[in-house]
């Protein structure tokens, strides 16, 4: 008997403490239009944590509070958001696992940071820090991003995002999904400082504010994006490459097609 194709299995993190009801559709919703099963994981410890990885297909991660700063070497600053101890502990552990099993991972805004940070990178702890041509890149909108939360769950009208271009490096996985330029939003206040071993940065915007990484040497797809990926296909069709290469998720298939076997 010929298998039906079943629908690959996403595990996504993004925490506990922020954004209400936002987090409970804002990925699935992508996901799903996508062919995918998403589900949103708990802070698993030990060996729960590994058996459930083993049965993902594939794990995004989300946004969320900042990371704690000494985890890259530096000290808090006033522009801060509050911590979640846990949830960073959880996704260091998290990412480590998840590349020894190859599985494909998508870091989206807060998830691209930790993903450097857990290869040995470091942050910019505010906007104040960025280099003085990036002086003027926008983020840190928090009542637009509240905004935003509310449109999602239908309680209000999508406002405009703050946005600006990037540019793609040739011959990445964005590049494959966006070409060589796109329009991204940005809500961020911290952005990547010293990329951490193996990972390469592969959008930049005018500024230089990296935008997008990649760790080639992964066994599995490893990418980052500094923007609200979960926002942006709604303007622009083909964010939706960027989940399909960033996750290893196949085209869905139409009503009815069977895998040959």
């Amino acid at each position: 008997m010929t298998p039906v194709r079943t629908s690959s299995l996403v595990g996504i993190s993004a925490g506990f403490t922020d954004y209400g009801d936002y987090l409970g559709v804002a990925y699935s919703r992508p996901l799903s239009r996508l062919g995918a099963l998403p589900v949103v994981l708990p802070y698993l410890e030990g060996r729960a944590r590994r058996v459930v990885l083993e049965r993902l297909d594939a794990l995004v991660l989300g946004v969320g509070r900042d990371l704690e700063p000494w985890r890259y070497g530096a000290q808090p600053h006033p522009a801060m958001t509050r911590h979640s101890r846990r949830r960073d502990e959880f996704e260091l552990r998290l990412i480590d696992e998840a590349l020894r099993l190859a599985l494909p991972v998508l870091g989206i805004c807060r998830g691209m940071q930790i993903i450097n940070v857990a290869l040995g990178g470091t942050l910019h702890r505010d906007r104040s820090e960025y280099p003085a041509r990036a002086g003027a890149h926008p983020g840190g909108d928090w009542q637009r991003w509240d905004a935003v939360c509310a449109a999602a769950l239908g309680d209000a009208p999508l406002p405009e995002h703050p946005s600006h271009p990037i540019r793609t490096a040739p011959g990445s996985l964005l590049e494959r999904a966006l070409g060589s330029s796109a329009v991204v939003n940005s809500y961020h206040h911290q952005a990547i400082h010293s990329l951490g071993g193996g990972v390469r940065a592969v959008a930049w915007a005018p500024d230089g504010i990296v935008e997008a990484i990649e760790v080639p040497s992964a066994p599995g797809p490893c990418i980052g994006v500094q923007w609200e990926l979960q926002e942006s296909w709604q303007t622009d069709p083909r964010f939706f490459d960027v989940f399909r290469l960033g996750l290893g998720l196949a085209r869905p298939e139409p009503a009815g097609a069977r895998v040959a076997g």
